[in-house]
């Protein structure tokens, strides 16, 4: 059983995988085609100038990212327990990967280089929780739902088990809220020289 639970995790993980890369791909092909890129319109990405005071303004920003991030989290996590659980959870890996795909595009348009190095400076060490607590998050809804969908009649105890095992999820999820809001803003500084 334990080999079947590991394969069936691997399909949905690539599965969620190729949801992403779609819509990262779409994201690259978007800012390519169809916006009219012109460097006159916007300055060198704003997000990433931090100019000013030679800090990060650190006041409020884990109140933000807990809202940001743990808002979309909670409403997924009711909507798991509904046929909406997977729609929500192939919309949202579509959205985030168009999004991503778009800010790595403008970043290599205008910093070249510097912006993957920037890119890649503002995913790190949280990448490194989020990208597995997020899979095992979207696994539990994922699974949650497929039974909703499936018409199964579900037990108290079911309920029970998916709310321990998505909270578990959640828990790890604010392990890699906390890293970027304490630890990453040292990284981007670091990378950026401020």
């Amino acid at each position: 059983m334990g080999k079947f639970r590991k394969s069936e995790e691997l399909l949905y993980w690539r599965f969620f995988l190729l949801l992403y890369l779609a819509g990262f791909a779409a994201g690259i092909l978007f800012v390519n085609l169809a916006w009219r890129y012109r460097t006159g319109d916007l300055e060198t990405l704003t997000l990433f100038t931090l100019q000013g005071s030679g800090t990060l303004r650190m006041e409020g920003y884990l109140w933000y990212l807990t809202k940001k991030r743990g808002g979309t989290l909670l409403v997924l996590h009711a909507l798991g327990i509904t046929v909406l659980g997977k729609l929500a959870i192939a919309a949202g890996l579509l959205w985030s990967g168009f999004l991503g795909g778009t800010l790595a595009a403008i970043a290599v348009l205008q910093l070249g280089a510097k912006g993957l190095a920037v890119l890649t400076a503002a995913a790190v060490p949280q990448i490194f929780v989020y990208l597995p607590a997020g899979l095992f998050y979207l696994t539990a809804v994922w699974r949650m739902s497929a039974r909703s969908w499936a018409g199964e009649k579900l037990a108290a105890g079911t309920y029970r088990d998916y709310l321990m095992t998505s909270g578990a999820g959640l828990a790890l999820i604010f392990c890699g809220i906390l890293l970027e809001c304490y630890v990453n803003p040292h990284v981007l500084e670091a990378v950026l020289g401020i």
